[in-house]
């Protein structure tokens, strides 16, 4: 077999090293976003905090006027630490050194203690606060049905607590992101 500097000129060559070396130290570009503007994705979701207090179903129905695609936009569904943390990551950096308690889409309407989720996932994770969900037992007659992400100096960061659903409160919407075929 010939060496390369037989079949090539030294200039050749030359050229081919240096667009190797060029190929090679290019960074890798980022993914395009799959997320509308405004909103951040996480493991093939987009989030978008809104600093607006609402009840629930208001939060609900306000997050349903946001779509990708044929897909609305529900209260934030959370199935994992990770996403717990992202989600009230998100907040903190919206408002920050300023607790915020979030409305999520965790509800048990249909009946007492089953909780349910309103884009339809499974209730596969929780981060209830040590004494939650209590139902309101310690205070208000009026029944707790809806799911926060709350902050108090003597609860766990990041844990959930079941609060009256008429209740003014920000809130964390979630969409599918876009896929790429």
């Amino acid at each position: 077999m010939l060496p390369m500097t037989a079949l090539y000129p030294a200039e050749t060559l030359k050229q081919l090293d240096q667009a190797e070396a060029l190929s090679i130290s290019l960074p890798e570009l980022p993914q395009p976003s799959l997320c509308p503007l405004f909103w951040m994705e996480f493991k093939g979701h987009c989030y978008r905090f809104f600093p607006l207090n609402k009840t629930w179903a208001e939060a609900d129905l306000y997050c349903s006027e946001f779509s990708v695609g044929r897909k609305s936009a529900k209260l934030a569904s959370i199935h994992s630490w990770e996403e717990n943390v992202f989600v009230y990551d998100l907040v903190n950096s919206c408002v920050p050194g300023i607790p915020a308690d979030v409305w999520t889409g965790l509800h048990d309407h249909r009946q007492e203690g089953q909780f349910e989720w309103t884009d339809g996932s499974s209730y596969d994770y929780s981060y209830w606060d040590g004494s939650q969900p209590d139902d309101g037992v310690h205070a208000d007659p009026e029944e707790e049905d809806c799911v926060q992400i709350w902050y108090r100096p003597t609860s766990a960061l990041r844990s959930w607590n079941d609060n009256i659903c008429s209740r003014k409160f920000p809130f964390v919407c979630k969409i599918p992101s876009l896929t790429i075929h």
